[in-house]
């Protein structure tokens, strides 16, 4: 019965949206808002029915904000939970930028990559070893890579064109090992390094999410993956070198693994930059909005380890 009244609510409310005078659609708007995803499907027929071009903007307008308010709930309800992986929140963000993608069929495909992986696993392996059979899984079962420097195509941020195409962008790569590790039980972290997302795999027996990051030491690291070089090891040195290449001051942040929040920023930055680049002004905005909310967030937010 409830369910009844608000759709009648919502018919009522969406009616008033070429309502003349501006203080009362600006109420009405914020009480279509308020009704969540539940108005998106009224406000799409209204659009679909509508020839006038500021009314149609309107509602234009007020599906992009319900679908935005959604997207930030749901960011929130993944740094809250330290059990979820850099996946789920990939496919939140996919879904909001494109209403065509479809989650369960990528997570399907990402759920094939971790049963291989793990079939490949046992608890006899060195950590090398571990890495290594991952590496054998990515690279060359499902012949994974990255696009080069000048091909970083705003498509590679998506796990449906890394899956077709084969090449995603060093970041989509590096989430989407590191979320495979994570499901095997494996201590890998991420690295935000600038310019460049590594991953770190920890001298350390329990997850990485309920390691507390205030504790880690450089010592606590036993080398470092670079996902988008076919899983190539490197050491502090390399790091340090890199960072001296191109000119950036050493700092212990470079070194040790970031934090849920840091993560979600770096991967939204440089979606956002993307969208720029695709003259996706109107998404882009949101994405920075979506950005300043996160910087703005306590501390504790989104504060175990990536």
């Amino acid at each position: 019965m409830k369910s009844t009244e608000n759709n009648r609510e919502i018919d009522a409310l969406v009616s008033l949206m070429d309502e003349p005078n501006d203080d009362i659609y600006t109420e009405v708007r914020k009480k279509i808002i308020s009704h969540g995803t539940q108005a998106i499907p009224v406000l799409e027929e209204a659009w679909l029915h509508t020839f006038n071009a500021p009314h149609s903007q309107r509602l234009e307008n007020t599906i992009e904000e319900i679908k935005f308010h959604k997207t930030v709930g749901d960011i929130f309800d993944w740094l809250d939970n330290p059990m979820t992986h850099p996946t789920e929140f990939i496919h939140i963000i996919s879904a909001y930028l494109n209403e065509h993608y479809q989650t369960e069929t990528q997570q399907k495909w990402i759920n094939m990559i971790y049963r291989d992986t793990w079939l490949e696993l046992n608890e006899s392996l060195t950590a090398l070893e571990k890495v290594n059979v991952m590496n054998h899984v990515f690279y060359k079962v499902y012949k994974l890579n990255n696009f080069l420097p000048d091909q970083n195509q705003f498509e590679g941020f998506f796990f449906d064109f890394l899956q077709h195409n084969k090449k995603g962008n060093a970041l989509l790569l590096g989430l989407l090992y590191l979320t495979i590790a994570q499901k095997l039980k494996l201590p890998l972290s991420g690295i935000n390094l600038p310019n460049q997302f590594v991953l770190a795999y920890l001298d350390r027996e329990e997850p990485a999410v309920k390691i507390n990051k205030k504790n880690l030491k450089q010592e606590d690291i036993l080398f470092y993956i670079n996902p988008s070089n076919l899983g190539a090891l490197f050491t502090q040195k390399e790091i340090t070198g890199y960072l001296k290449h191109i000119g950036v001051e050493r700092k212990k942040e470079h070194y040790l693994p970031c934090n849920r929040k840091e993560l979600c920023i770096r991967f939204l930055e440089e979606i956002y930059d993307g969208l720029i680049t695709e003259n996706r002004s109107i998404k882009a905005q949101y994405i920075q909005s979506l950005i300043q909310i996160l910087n703005q967030t306590p501390d504790e937010t989104g504060s175990s380890l990536s």
